[in-house]
């Protein structure tokens, strides 16, 4: 551990060495998420770039603290570098954050993971509940969202439920009061085409506000006979009803399509043991293979200032997803030279998966002991309805395939095969919880933040074939403490108790049951810079017990069979981010991390346990119309089953932006630019091929 503290170090102190810019001065922080105020003009030098720290973030314990006073490590990727990176969905954005590792196991379904375990908690502007499998699907454009923020470790005190990787918050953009307009195309690599335009302003003065943001994307793809077509479409309005309340309604639609979806991915050992070598083309899908997912989100929030001190707020969500895919799943270990061996599972799904959740919070200060205070305190009822059916082919087991199987060319069966008694899902939850937090200050340095979550759950239905009830009644507490030692130096600690319930099944087709556990961090924060920039260094640790590990697949239900293992983590994080000069925007992390079975072993080596990430932005002081900036994302060797199938490796990503005009600029970006060949998650024993050099030009109109 010691060695890694010293290459994480080094690392951080590189990559400001290789900047070559000296400090000029510093500029203010960026706006509140809720009043994200665009400037209405832009000159020649170019608009003000901001990565990482916003002023404020609710996303770890609702109390409006900022990222520095935040007793947990916190990363924000920013809407200015996602336009720099052009980092247009939420993989792509997730792949630029540090200490989050992206676990593409097929083209259309991700696992996101952070300090070695899945994320499952995903807020929108603070609100949300838990993913009810545990991976996304589809792609959810980014578009819409002003920046994305990941609180890593437990965050039960927001969430509902406490799982010691991380929670992401999406926050999505908000009506301005100033008139603004972005139009943007793009073209590059694989018959990559989009467009995009963006605009907000009043539409009753001083009364009412609206913002229109869409989206059209279409590609093809590296892979054979893969492409995608995406549709996105966000309104949002916001209304000053009185001189203390307003009402914001919006919607949105992802709508994604994609033709030569692979399911399950290439195979990722030979008959003989080794790893596979394949073209990096090569596709497993038939040409009639495709997915289709659909997710619209509405929701409506009334804020009331009770007075100058306290606000009462009540949110409204109502989200629905739409899937439906007909599929090609090859199993198997080819022969080398024959490439004989595989078969393969034709079937059909859909889904439907449907939440409603009402969330409703009173916050603000109080005095009390010569010192002001901060409370929250509020309540959550979710309803969720999880409903799915898949049809298989008569033949549901294909013969083995034979040698041509990359040509993608077995015909589509009739998929006349359906049991609804084993196989359907149909899965009913109710969650309320109520929840208080508090920050007290004991001095003006010392501040210590208490809170509890309490959650009553209830899930009845069934999902092929397996009884899904359950019931939960827990209480989660979480601590945390911040010592301001000196200016610009924050000590902090935090604990959670680590609580979440899982949807696997044991051996006797039993609900595995929840995880339980602890979660904590310590660290320190310090501003650089006159507060321009934040570096942070944490260290971690969680202990879980009965966590759910992939066994078998029972045979007769095609069930996924769990059990339950205890497992101890633990590591550190370094993390930079921030303004360094006028010229230069710096978000760098390392992350160092251990997991270990109850014997002692490492586990879970098919995720990461190094990881650097750096993105920079400069603007080059002899051109102020050119901004340029590049990206580094480097991990170390990967294991599955004690065979190491992924050497470290490093990806590079270039972007320049010229500023053509007070209103017109031209960008060009560079992504993998040395052409480096790796795998991504082998988590399923299978693999994909990560994404070549791409090549993309953007021509973008503002006002």
């Amino acid at each position: 551990m010691r060695a890694y503290k010293h290459q994480a170090l080094a690392l951080v102190i590189a990559a400001l060495a290789s900047s070559g810019a000296s400090a000029e001065s510093t500029v203010e922080g960026t706006a509140e998420p809720d009043n994200t105020d665009a400037e209405s003009e832009f000159t020649l030098l170019g608009p003000l770039v901001v990565y990482g720290e916003p002023e404020k973030t609710k996303s770890a314990t609702k109390l409006g603290l900022s990222i520095y006073e935040t007793p947990q490590t916190v990363s924000v990727i920013s809407r200015d570098q996602m336009d720099d990176f052009s980092l247009r969905n939420a993989e792509e954005v997730l792949r630029y954050t540090p200490g989050v590792t992206v676990e593409r196991v097929e083209t259309d379904r991700t696992y996101y993971t952070a300090r070695g375990f899945d994320i499952v908690n995903f807020q929108y502007d603070g609100v949300g509940v838990p993913f009810s499998y545990g991976l996304n699907q589809g792609h959810d454009d980014s578009f819409i969202y002003e920046q994305v923020e990941v609180v890593k470790g437990a965050t039960g005190l927001i969430t509902g439920l406490a799982n010691p990787s991380a929670t992401i918050n999406f926050v999505r953009k908000r009506p301005t009061d100033e008139t603004q307009a972005h139009f943007a195309a793009s073209a590059g690599s694989w018959d990559y085409g989009r467009v995009e335009a963006d605009v907000s302003g009043q539409l009753i003065e001083n009364r009412l506000k609206g913002r229109l943001v869409v989206a059209k994307q279409t590609s093809d793809s590296y892979m054979d006979r893969y492409s995608q077509d995406t549709n996105v479409f966000y309104g949002v309005l916001t209304a000053d009803l009185t001189d203390a309340s307003r009402l914001t309604v919006g919607h949105s639609i992802n709508d994604g399509h994609s033709d030569g979806n692979i399911s399950g991915g290439l195979p990722l050992f030979y008959a003989d043991g080794g790893v596979t070598n394949f073209d990096r083309s090569t596709n497993t899908a038939t040409d009639w293979a495709y997915q289709d997912v659909k997710q619209t989100r509405s929701f409506v929030e009334y804020e009331h200032d009770l007075n100058d001190r306290w606000m009462a707020k009540l949110i409204y969500t109502h989200a629905v997803q739409d899937k439906d895919w007909d599929t090609f799943y090859t199993t198997g270990a080819p022969d080398r030279t024959t490439g004989l061996g595989l078969s393969a599972d034709a079937s059909r799904y859909d889904a439907r998966d449907k939440q409603d959740v009402f969330d409703m919070y009173v916050t603000g200060t109080f005095d009390a002991w010569g010192q002001e205070h901060e409370l929250v305190v509020g309540a959550n009822y979710a309803d969720i309805d999880l409903t799915a059916s898949s049809r298989y082919a008569s033949a549901w087991h294909y013969d083995p395939l034979g040698s041509d199987w990359a040509e993608g060319n077995t015909p589509r069966p009739e998929f006349d095969l359906f049991d609804p008694a084993t196989q359907t899902t149909d899965i009913e939850q109710d969650q309320t919880s109520y929840y208080l937090s508090t920050r007290l200050r004991a001095t003006d340095k010392l501040a210590v933040l208490l809170g509890a979550r309490t959650i009553d759950s209830e899930q009845s239905g069934i999902s092929y074939g397996a009884d899904q009830d359950a019931s939960v009644d827990e209480t989660v507490p979480y601590a945390g403490l911040t010592y301001a030692a000196l200016p610009g130096t924050m000590l902090y600690g935090s604990y959670s108790k680590v609580y979440q319930p899982q949807t696997w099944v044991d051996s006797s087709l039993e609900p595995l049951g929840a995880v339980e556990g602890d979660s904590w961090e310590v660290g320190i924060k310090q501003e650089l810079f006159d507060s321009g920039l934040v570096l942070t260094l944490a260290h971690f640790g969680s202990r879980q017990d009965n966590f759910g590990e992939w066994e078998s697949v029972d045979q007769a239900s095609g069930l996924n069979i769990y059990r339950g293992v205890e497992y101890d983590s633990k590591g550190f994080e370094i993390e930079l981010a921030g303004q360094v000069t006028d010229n230069l925007q710096l978000s760098a992390g390392f992350t160092a991390l251990q997991i270990d079975d109850v014997d002692g072993h490492e586990t879970r080596t098919y995720i990461p346990t190094r990881q650097f990430k750096l993105a920079t932005s400069y603007r080059v002081p002899s051109m102020e119309n050119l901004r340029i900036g590049g990206g580094v994302r480097w991990q170390n060797e990967i294991y599955y089953n004690g065979v190491e199938v992924q050497d470290s490796y490093a990806l590079v990503d270039l972007f320049a932006k010229h500023q053509l005009t007070d209103n017109v600029s031209l960008a060009l970006n560079i992504n993998n630019l040395t052409n480096e060949e790796y795998f991504e998650s082998p988590q399923w024993g299978q693999v994909l091929y990560g994404e070549p050099r791409r090549v993309l030009g953007t021509l973008t109109w503002k006002y």
